[in-house]
C-alpha cells in the first residue's frame, strides 16, 4: 500500500531499514535521551525514521497523531458506535451487518469479534491490559492497576474516545513523538490537535462517524479526489508496527547472555519466565509488545537506578 500510494500521488519516498545489531545500543541511546523507558515497540523504528529525515535536511515532520481518536479509527470504535446506536432499529441493524462483511474478516482481537461486547458487559474493559492476567505471572510480586476513566459525557463512544484523547493513546504518542523529534532538531507538527476541529467533530451527530463500516467515515469523505480510492475504501487498520524479533536476535548468544544478566529489573520481572519467553520461536503481538516493554526497563534500570 505504501508503494502503491506514493506512485499513485507522485510522492518521493525513502526506506528506512531495520538492523539487529544496533538494536541495543540505539536503543539505550533514545531511553537515555527521553529520561524513560520507550512507550511503543514502534517508536524505535520511528526514533530511525526521524534520523533520516533529518539527514535529508528536512527541519519540521507532520503527525497524524489523534487522527484515530477524533474521528474513529480503532477497530474497538466499531462494536463502541454498535451499543451507542443500539436503540435506532434501522440503523442498528444496518450497521451490524456493515460490520459482519467488512470489519469481522479482518479483525483478530477475540473482543472485537464479538458485536455484543458492550452491549452485554457496558463496563468492559479489559482490552487496556491486553493479557494483563497472563503477564502479571511475570512479576516476582503481585501487583494491580485498576482502570480509571473519566466520564465526559453519556454518549458511549464519544466518552471512550475523549479519554483516549486526553489519557491514554494520544498523551503517549505525542510524548514519544516529539521527543524523537526533538533528538535530531527536527519540529513536530499534529493538525489533528486542533481546537476548532476538536470542537467541530463533537458537535457532529454520532450515526455520521462510522458508515458502512468504515472508520474515519468523515475524513475519509473530506479527502475524496485527492487520495486514491484504494487507500480511500481499504478497511484494514494497519498500525506502524514493528515485531520485536525483527529488531533483537534472541539466536545471538551475546543477546540473550545480556538478557538474562544480572540487573535491577531482576528485582521485579521473574528471569526463568523471561528465559522461556525468548525461547520461542515466534511471539504474539501482546508477547512481543512485553518483550520490548522488559527490555526497555531493564536498561532503564541500569542506567538510572
Amino acid at each position: 500500500m505504501v508503494e502503491y500510494s506514493t506512485k499513485e500521488l507522485s510522492i518521493k519516498w525513502t526506506p528506512i531499514h531495520l538492523s539487529t545489531s544496533e538494536f541495543i545500543p540505539n536503543l539505550r541511546i533514545q531511553i537515555k535521551q527521553h529520561d524513560a523507558p520507550v512507550y511503543f515497540v514502534d517508536y524505535y523504528p520511528q526514533w530511525l525514521l526521524m534520523k533520516g529525515i533529518a539527514e535529508q535536511g528536512y527541519r519540521i515532520v507532520v503527525s497524524g497523531a489523534a487522527a484515530d481518536e477524533l474521528f474513529c479509527g480503532y477497530y474497538d470504535h466499531h462494536v463502541a458506535y454498535l451499543y451507542e446506536v443500539r436503540n435506532d432499529p434501522v440503523l442498528y441493524r444496518q450497521s451490524l451487518e456493515n460490520w459482519r462483511v467488512n470489519i469481522l474478516p479482518i479483525v483478530r482481537n477475540p473482543y472485537w469479534r464479538n458485536p455484543n461486547l458492550y452491549i452485554d458487559n457496558h463496563d468492559f474493559r479489559n482490552h487496556l491490559f491486553s493479557d494483563g492476567e497472563d503477564f502479571s505471572g511475570f512479576l516476582c510480586h503481585e501487583w494491580n492497576e485498576p482502570f480509571m476513566e473519566e466520564k465526559y459525557t453519556s454518549n458511549f463512544l464519544r466518552n471512550r474516545t475523549t479519554n483516549e484523547f486526553f489519557h491514554e493513546t494520544t498523551p503517549a504518542v505525542l510524548h514519544d513523538d516529539d521527543l524523537n523529534a526533538m533528538y535530531y532538531s527536527l519540529e513536530n507538527r499534529s493538525p489533528f490537535l486542533d481546537r476548532n476541529l476538536f470542537d467541530l467533530l463533537h458537535r457532529v451527530p454520532t450515526k455520521f462517524l462510522i458508515q458502512n463500516g468504515y472508520g474515519k467515515a468523515i475524513l475519509r469523505d473530506s479527502v475524496r479526489g485527492i487520495t486514491p480510492e484504494k487507500i480511500l475504501n481499504n478497511y484494514t487498520k494497519t498500525g506502524f508496527n514493528a515485531p520485536i524479533y525483527e529488531l533483537l536476535n534472541v539466536n545471538d548468544p551475546d543477546v540473550r547472555s545480556y538478557l538474562l544478566d544480572e540487573s535491577p529489573i531482576f528485582d521485579h520481572i521473574r528471569r526463568d519466565k523471561i528465559e522461556a519467553l525468548i525461547l520461542k520461536s515466534h511471539l504474539p503481538t501482546s508477547e512481543s509488545k512485553f518483550l520490548f516493554t522488559f527490555l526497555n526497563s531493564k536498561i532503564f534500570l541500569e542506567e538510572f537506578d
